[in-house]
């Protein structure tokens, strides 16, 4: 299957979405656009943070993005499984 482009983020939804997660999972964090459909926001967060704190950051998100954004978290290092795999292959770097 050919890689298909991220949906485009407003350069205030980006720069949201990379400092919310600098602030939860530090600042060496990796923070990718993936999803191709603009209503259903995609997110890949790379981190060597050990105590990932997911439900933190989609709470973060959700003040700001009118639906609940499908998030998936891969320890840095790690061979990446299921959506980290299309993220690493289409997404774009926040």
């Amino acid at each position: 299957m050919l890689p298909r482009k991220p949906s485009e983020l407003t350069p205030e939804q980006a720069t949201f979405i990379r400092e919310t997660a600098q602030r939860i999972f530090g600042s060496e964090v990796v923070v990718r656009n993936y999803g191709t459909d603009p209503k259903a926001l995609r997110i890949h967060v790379e981190t060597d943070a050990h105590s990932l704190v997911v439900a933190d950051f989609i709470g973060a998100l959700v003040t700001r993005i009118d639906h609940i954004p499908s998030v998936s978290v891969t320890e840095r290092g790690a061979k990446p499984r299921g959506d980290a795999k299309i993220a690493y292959r289409q997404g774009e770097v926040l």
